[in-house]
């Protein structure tokens, strides 16, 4: 069932993502170094630009992309949604690079025994690392992959976003929208 569920989810973003209005769609997401030459092969045959970064941890990289066109788009997004499913950041923009990596100072949650001198202490590690940062601006639409790939949310201050019939205008004809009540026990 899993690998229906994730078909389904890129038949409908691939399909929802034909419009040319939504191009360039900018993409961010952090990935494993191990991944990196399979990425950057996709990326030159397809011709996507891209840019890759040190991740925040010492295997890791993001990679910044810039898509023009729909069949770039189905050649990447079975790789955004995997990022996502292994619990990776995986982002993409629709019209505006609202992505950016600055360097943010981290200080551990709990503190580890260091020994200096045959004197034992507890310090709280710190360190430096890239930290992605997301600025919406106005008609900013912004796609997450969420946890395991489960769910993609959509982050947005877009009219098109506002309703759900002002939504149903922009996605895909085959697919309704439904209000469904649910009830918290």
């Amino acid at each position: 069932m899993d690998g229906d569920y994730t078909d389904a989810h890129e038949e409908f973003f691939c399909n929802w993502m034909e419009s040319p209005d939504y191009y360039p769609i900018y993409s961010l997401a952090e990935i494993y170094e191990f991944q990196q030459p399979e990425y950057e092969k996709l990326f030159k045959m397809q011709n996507i630009e891209f840019n890759f970064m040190k991740g925040s941890r010492k295997d890791s990289f993001f990679v910044k992309t810039m898509i023009r066109r729909p069949q770039q788009f189905k050649e990447y997004y079975p790789y955004l949604h995997g990022n996502g499913s292994m619990l990776n950041l995986s982002l993409w923009s629709l019209k505006q690079d609202i992505f950016k990596l600055e360097e943010r100072e981290y200080e551990s949650s709990y503190p580890v025994k260091r020994t200096k001198k045959n004197r034992t202490r507890l310090v709280k590690l710190k360190w430096i690392a890239n930290t992605p940062i997301v600025t919406l601006t106005a008609g900013s639409t912004m796609f997450w992959v969420g946890h395991d790939g489960d769910y993609i949310t959509a982050f947005s201050n877009h009219e098109h976003f506002s309703t759900i019939e002002s939504l149903q205008k922009i996605i895909p004809e085959k697919i309704e929208l439904v209000i469904a009540d649910y009830e918290w026990e």
